[in-house]
C-alpha cells in the first residue's frame, strides 16, 4: 500500500514536472496589436482588426435601420427596414514604403434583413424577409498616419447567395438569386 501511495506521488511529480518543463519551453504568443474601425462603401461597418505579425484578421459587425413614412392624397405609407451582418476577413499584409502598406485576402459573411410596411390606403401590408451569405478574394491599399491610425480602400469580388420570401397582403413569394459582384470600400482603422 505504501509502495503505492510513494509510487504515485513520483509519478505526479514527474508529471507535473514535465508540464512545467513544456511551459517554460514554449514561446510566448505573437505579439497583437487590437483595434476598431470603420468600413464605408455599400453599407457603413463596424470593424474589429487583429494585427499579427505578417496577417489581419478582422471580424465585421453590421446594424442598419431605417423608417421612411410618405404622405400622399391617397394616404400615408410606413415602411421599416433593418439590416444586420456577421462577417470576417483574413489579410496577408506588405509594406509598400515607409507609410504605405497592401494587403490580398479574402472575406467572408452573412446578412439578414427585414422590410415592412403598409399601403397608402392602409389596406394591404408588405413583408420581406430575406438572409445571404457572401465570400470572395479582396486587395487594398492602407496608408498609415502613424503606427496606431490608417486608412484603406480595398475592392472585393464577392460571390453571394440570397433568399428572400414576401408576403404582399395574402399573397406568398419567394425567391433564390445568386450573384457575382464588386464591393468597393474605404475604412478607417486605429489600433491601440
Amino acid at each position: 500500500m505504501k509502495t503505492n501511495r510513494a509510487m504515485s506521488a513520483k509519478v505526479r511529480a514527474l508529471f507535473l514536472s514535465g508540464i512545467a518543463a513544456l511551459a517554460v519551453q514554449i514561446p510566448p504568443a505573437l505579439a497583437a496589436d487590437y483595434g476598431l474601425g470603420v468600413s464605408h462603401g455599400d453599407d457603413t461597418t463596424v470593424l474589429i482588426p487583429i494585427r499579427l505579425e505578417s496577417l489581419t484578421v478582422e471580424p465585421e459587425v453590421l446594424f442598419s435601420r431605417s423608417k421612411t413614412k410618405s404622405e400622399a392624397l391617397a394616404g400615408s405609407s410606413n415602411s421599416t427596414f433593418t439590416l444586420y451582418g456577421l462577417a470576417t476577413g483574413m489579410y496577408a499584409r506588405r509594406t509598400l514604403g515607409p507609410s504605405f502598406g497592401g494587403y490580398f485576402g479574402g472575406r467572408v459573411g452573412i446578412q439578414k434583413f427585414r422590410n415592412s410596411g403598409d399601403s397608402g390606403l392602409g389596406t394591404s401590408s408588405i413583408q420581406q424577409k430575406g438572409d445571404s451569405w457572401f465570400a470572395g478574394p479582396t486587395v487594398g491599399l492602407e496608408h498609415y498616419f502613424s503606427k496606431q491610425f490608417s486608412i484603406a480602400l480595398d475592392v472585393a469580388l464577392l460571390y453571394s447567395h440570397s433568399k428572400n420570401k414576401f408576403t404582399v397582403g395574402l399573397t406568398d413569394q419567394s425567391s433564390t438569386s445568386n450573384g457575382v459582384d464588386t464591393a468597393t470600400r474605404m475604412l478607417l482603422r486605429g489600433y491601440f
